[in-house]
């Protein structure tokens, strides 16, 4: 499945640990936004994985995409037109 996780961090070192976590399974699209064509249970773990460095007020979201199609883009790379995954 394909989706879209963002976050809103506001502590740099806590940005810096969570976009490493994620970049290790996406594609960064915007400064804190991923895509990633994952199973959902993978993307749960990975959200699972980033809150145990999270504080207060932080957010991540992943947002799943079910038809691939519905996202329109301009510029930057697509996941499936480069296999990237």
């Amino acid at each position: 499945m394909r989706f879209v996780v963002c976050y809103d961090i506001s502590n740099p070192k806590v940005w810096r640990k969570v976009y490493k976590i994620l970049k290790s399974y996406g594609i960064r699209t915007q400064f804190s936004v991923f895509e990633t064509t994952l199973p959902e249970n993978s993307v749960r773990q990975i959200i699972q994985e980033t809150e145990k460095f999270l504080e207060k007020g932080d957010k991540v979201f992943a947002f799943c995409v079910k038809d691939y199609r519905e996202i329109i883009r301009i510029g930057g790379e697509d996941l499936l037109k480069n296999n990237v995954f």
